[in-house]
């Protein structure tokens, strides 16, 4: 795995917490549904996988969230690429403050 990025999707034109926990769970889900290793913050979602799939992905979020009916969104992205080697996994990066989780592949939090 040579990409981790970050993305925050945030719908600018929702106007109540339902509405952006709506479109931002479809934008999940739709992260789900690639099968890549995946890890839901509060703030944002963390990703892994090969630079190309990662890419597309973030691509897709926007496209996610326009079907989902938001008409404006803002997406932050920050990305963590080594072409000829693997990144630190997200695992590496954070198991150790969330010990009861054995294997973040797919994980998902209840904060949206």
């Amino acid at each position: 795995m040579n990409c981790s990025v970050a993305i925050q999707f945030l719908p600018m034109d929702a106007t109540t917490d339902d509405e952006v926990c709506r479109v931002v769970d479809a934008v999940i889900a739709y992260i789900d549904s690639t099968g890549v290793d995946y890890f839901v913050g509060p703030f944002e979602t963390a990703i892994e996988a090969d630079y190309d799939t990662c890419m597309e992905i973030v691509k897709n979020c926007q496209l996610v969230g326009a079907k989902a009916g938001c008409k404006k969104m803002a997406t932050y992205v920050k990305i963590d690429y080594r072409p000829d080697g693997d990144v630190m996994s997200t695992d590496h990066k954070i198991g150790k403050y969330h010990p009861t989780d054995s294997e973040f592949s797919h994980a998902k939090s209840e904060v949206a």
